[in-house]
């Protein structure tokens, strides 16, 4: 860091992975401030003007013990502790970590791509009962992680937020921890020695005081004492519904330092308490507890390049996959896909697709038919499995047409009669795309110019909008009218006329009032 004759910083860089560094000088810089966890901070004179061409080198000491103390300034809001003199210098170190990361995305932003993932757990379990992931790329991104607001705002309104009746909940990021608001409104102590982490020493805070109706954070910050570098912070949340302690809500931040000394969030992780059907506010705890579940979401950093060509890769899993038809030959130009994710996986000539860089967790395969994907449906299989980082799983899929699929449905729906030759697939939607649930639909076979015939039986639409039609009365080159009905609205009809086996079809109507 340049700072002027005032100690303000003007410029800061960070050294590579040979100790190297670039910094622009400006007429104001008067000294250099270098710092680096595990070591003894430097402040240094800078040359002058007429020398400052050339390489200025700095010699940096390792700190003997990272528990070094330092001389402590009484703080009135805090309980006075023997060890405040260690504890002060874990923090400094700490804060010299905490600024890398900072100085590190700012001098080297990289390409990055990120795995952002929502799990369900069932109550009082870790069984996983809902999994989604999401990738999401950004270029030149100048962070893999970040706080949703500043420590001022954390400080002020506490780590959750309530929005349409669900409780959001959030984490710090090293801004947040470096910001003075933070420092001077947590507590800091040495943590307890932890038998899992030999080589680590933990700096434990929370806050100075409680206050009602708010939810704050309780954590630790570890530093590797061999590495010289941070690992991870974790922390609970506090100051939540008694009977969500249960469920152990929380979270994990961790940092994972780049062949080039740039240091990440690599990995993140909030656990909170999904919403519960409870209607009585003075319900007992017992009755709470059984209507809650574990929630978590977090992310990972998958990739990230950088523009010198540096890249780096995080330990994921793969599957290999068969697609295979009901005839066992290859299903080749298949498209598979892993249900409520953007994994993709096509097979080649012979029935096999890769698909890498998975998430460690279950996943439910599904076909992609491209005729079905206007309607935003995929052909489920019941072939799962569970990724493991750092392994493949190998797997045959057997690979339904979309005729066999929607004949399923009709067979399920009680709608299927022999000798059925043309299938109806389609989706009632709103003007926005959102399916619409509990809507009535009939059919029509035109007869002549004015007459139509009606079939029978309709079908009600459920949550996802769907509805099918397999009757034997339907033939090629019929036209239908399709009838959509809903309560205190116009019936909206859509005609097709049946060139192929199967019909696909999407319905708009407009947005119930």
């Amino acid at each position: 860091m340049l700072l002027d004759s005032s100690g303000t910083v003007l410029n800061r860089n960070i050294s590579d992975e040979g100790g190297q560094y670039r910094i622009a000088l400006t007429s104001a810089a008067r000294s250099a401030r270098v710092v680096r966890i595990g070591f003894q901070p430097r402040a240094i004179p800078l040359p002058s003007p007429a020398d400052r061409t050339a390489p200025f080198d700095v010699s940096m000491v390792p700190v003997s013990t990272m528990l070094t103390a330092v001389r402590v300034q009484e703080r009135s809001d805090c309980p006075r502790r023997r060890d405040d003199a260690t504890t002060l210098g874990l923090w400094e170190q700490a804060r010299a970590g905490l600024l890398a990361t900072v100085v590190a995305r700012e001098a080297n932003p990289a390409s990055m791509e990120l795995l952002v993932f929502d799990r369900r757990l069932e109550h009082f379990s870790d069984r996983i009962t809902h999994f989604s992931v999401d990738l999401r790329t950004a270029d030149r991104a100048d962070n893999s992680f970040f706080a949703s607001f500043s420590a001022k705002a954390f400080v002020n309104s506490g780590f959750a937020t309530d929005s349409d009746g669900t409780q959001l909940l959030f984490g710090p990021d090293a801004d947040v921890l470096l910001d003075e608001a933070f420092a001077t409104a947590y507590c800091f102590r040495l943590a307890e020695p932890s038998p899992a982490r030999p080589r680590q020493v933990g700096l434990a805070f929370a806050p100075t005081r409680l206050q009602r109706d708010r939810v704050d954070i309780d954590g630790t910050l570890w530093v590797d004492t061999a590495a010289r570098a941070l690992t991870d912070i974790e922390f609970r949340y506090i100051g939540m519904p008694r009977y969500s302690d249960s469920f152990k809500p929380g979270g994990r931040i961790s940092f994972r330092q780049m062949p080039n000394g740039i240091v990440l969030v690599d990995r993140w992780q909030l656990r909170g308490v999904g919403p519960g059907k409870d209607t009585r506010p003075d319900a007992a705890d017992s009755i709470k507890l059984k209507q809650l579940a574990p929630m978590e979401f977090g992310g990972e950093l998958a990739r990230a390049t950088w523009p010198h060509g540096l890249t780096w890769h995080a330990s994921l899993a793969s599957v290999r996959i068969h697609a295979a038809t009901s005839a066992g030959q290859a299903a080749a130009g298949t498209v598979i896909a892993l249900r409520e994710t953007h994994y993709r996986g096509t097979a080649d000539a012979n029935g096999d697709a890769l698909i890498d860089d998975l998430l460690p967790g279950p996943y439910w395969l599904q076909i992609a038919d491209p005729r079905l994907a206007e309607l935003g449906i995929a052909i489920p299989t019941t072939t799962t499995f569970v990724a493991v980082r750092d392994s493949t799983f190998r797997t045959t899929v057997r690979v339904p047409t979309a005729e066999e699929y929607v004949t399923g449905r009709c067979v399920d729906a009680h709608q299927w009669t022999p000798g059925v030759s043309m299938l109806i697939l389609g989706r009632v939607v709103t003007p926005g795309g959102a399916p619409v649930n509990n809507a009535r639909v009939s059919y029509a076979i035109k007869q002549d110019l004015v007459d139509w015939s009606a079939i029978s039986e309709y079908y009600t639409t459920g949550s996802d909008g769907t509805f099918q039609e397999c009757s034997r009365r339907l033939g090629f080159h019929s036209t239908v009218r399709i009838r959509v009905q809903q309560a205190r609205l116009a019936d909206v009809d859509t005609v097709v006329t049946l060139a192929a086996k199967l019909t696909v079809v999407r319905v708009q109507v407009p947005a119930a009032p």
